[in-house]
């Protein structure tokens, strides 16, 4: 272990000690399942306890842990639990035996399988590890009320994104870890709300002295100084003719709603008031179409054309500002011996992707959600294995962006931001984490002067929340400035939306548009490593 990690494991056994619920917050990459896996080898060899701790984990995530588990600890006996099955005699095992292992490893989704939740909550376990803990960041979800019916001494969370959004989030976990405590959001609620552009400074510095007595939070950058550094480069794209033409097909489509709905914001400073639920509707679909359109016009029913079979690779690049700046930028990526990990938030972007890569003859692997659990794993190992072929693994963000090694890859793109960043720093943490040996660079690619472009605005100002509580536990300066979190909402409500939409829209109809895509000597300077 790294000496980070031994005051990692220091933390959580003082915290065993006094019998507190912990949070081991430590960024993504830092080896925080190999801290718990040491817990655990410390509560059987030094405390002498014997059965169960319970491991909850993505699907994703499901083999590295027993493969962690295998390589650190293999005197543990441990029991993966990821099936359905409702036999008797798997029922019989199952009640039987459960208690004879040290770690019982399973995933959420089988937290709400009826037998499996029957044998969960009249087991008593030594830990709860949650990993990925945000995932009951919703207090009101099955998955959160299925964690809170387990029985156990302690429980730990393991999640480099304790707070992704809002305050309440922060109180769903503390009031998991001490429900007798945390009775009400309503303080959590209240002091924290960007769409009112309210905030309440001091409750956020106490929300920080809070944490520091739960929470073990490290970064990479103070703890793994030979850790390569990580290089975000934005990448402005220009939409292609066709991409205009849909975008202006669109806003024309629901002209009249705009129109009424601007008069309306004029004259009514209240965000939602008076607005009627199908005209919510209709904006809402409105801007996920202008989305898909800044991505590439394909993804809309007959754009392709009557025969999607005689589509070229010109054609399909040419079609979109962001497919030609990305076919540039692989090329020379390519040429200059990098390997790249592409996420992107939809699956038919990858199934477009996948089209291109075929085309240009790439090596590539795809891991998207309808991938099955043996098949992820062999594609990971494929990748990593030294000599690989593959130049590109596609991958869908939330799918690919938890728990996953991929730091045999030195380039990560992001083809299209998440509303949430975190889930982007997650994507980005799968390249850039212990065991990189180069420098890492990610190119987001944004399609100018669209709504894509304050998505991306808006998810930069979520990071400030993050930033004003979860510091690191070894800053000593953790003041919050409360005119820079000001306007920087965490929601979208309708005159949120109809900004975004105003602004790609001036744009359009204005001709402010360029169809200049980057010279080759410009995608050269951003590749020089």
């Amino acid at each position: 272990l790294r000496d980070y990690q031994i005051d990692g494991l220091k933390f959580m056994v003082e915290h065993y000690r006094q019998n507190l619920g912990t949070i081991l917050g430590d960024e993504m990459g830092l080896g925080k399942t190999v801290q718990t896996i040491s817990l655990f080898c410390y509560l059987k060899e030094k405390e002498g306890k014997r059965g169960p701790s319970l491991v909850v984990c993505p699907l994703s995530v499901l083999s590295s842990w027993t493969k962690e588990l295998a390589f650190w600890a293999p005197s543990l006996k441990v029991l993966r639990l990821h099936n359905s099955g409702k036999s008797e005699k798997d029922k019989k095992i199952l009640a039987e035996n459960g208690t004879n292992y040290d770690v019982i490893l399973t995933t959420y989704e089988m937290l709400k399988v009826p037998y499996l939740a029957s044998f969960f909550s009249r087991t008593f376990f030594h830990y709860m590890v949650l990993d990925e803990g945000h995932k009951v960041k919703g207090h009101e979800t099955l998955i959160a009320a299925a964690a809170r019916r387990i029985h156990c001494e302690n429980r730990l969370l393991l999640t480099g994104t304790p707070l992704q959004n809002n305050l309440v989030e922060l109180w769903s976990l503390l009031e998991l870890l001490y429900p007798d405590v945390f009775t009400t959001l309503k303080p959590f609620e209240e002091s924290f709300n960007l769409n009112e552009n309210h905030i309440d400074s001091n409750m956020l510095f106490q929300a920080q002295k809070l944490l520091d007595l739960f929470m073990l939070r490290r970064l990479k950058s103070r703890v793994e100084a030979l850790l390569p550094e990580k290089l975000e480069t934005r990448v402005y794209c220009p939409l292609s003719k066709m991409q205009v033409f849909w975008y202006r097909a669109l806003l024309m489509k629901d002209s009249a709603l705009l129109e009424k709905l601007d008069r309306d914001n004029e004259d009514d400073d209240d965000d939602d008031e008076g607005i009627s639920k199908s005209s919510r509707n209709v904006l809402s679909n409105l801007f996920m179409q202008l989305r898909k359109c800044s991505q590439h016009p394909y993804l809309f029913p007959g754009a392709e054309g009557s025969n999607p079979e005689e589509t070229t690779v010109s054609d399909l690049v040419g079609a979109s500002g962001k497919f030609s700046v990305l076919d540039s930028l692989l090329r020379t990526l390519c040429q200059k011996g990098h390997r790249v990990v592409l996420f992107s938030q939809f699956t038919m972007v990858l199934n477009l992707l996948e089209d291109y890569c075929d085309m240009r003859g790439w090596k590539f692997a795809r891991f998207d959600g309808g991938t099955s659990r043996a098949k992820r794993s062999y594609l990971v190992n494929q990748f990593n294995v030294e000599h690989s072929p593959f130049f590109l693994f596609l991958m869908s963000t939330k799918s690919g962006g938890m728990g996953l090694n991929l730091q045999s890859a030195d380039t990560c793109i992001l083809f299209d931001s998440d509303w949430n960043p975190q889930n982007d720093l997650q994507a980005m943490a799968r390249v850039h984490r212990i065991g990189q040996k180069k420098k890492v660079h990610v190119y987001r690619l944004i399609s100018a002067h669209t709504v894509e472009e304050r998505i991306v605005e808006r998810a930069a100002k979520k990071l400030l929340l993050d930033k004003a509580v979860n510091h690191d536990s070894n800053e000593t300066d953790a003041s919050t400035d409360k005119n820079s979190l000001t306007g920087t909402g965490t929601g979208m409500g309708v005159k949120d939306m109809l900004k975004d939409i105003k602004f790609g829209a001036q744009a359009i109809f204005g001709g402010n548009t360029s169809f200049e895509l980057p010279t080759l000597e410009e995608i050269d300077q951003i590749t020089n490593r």
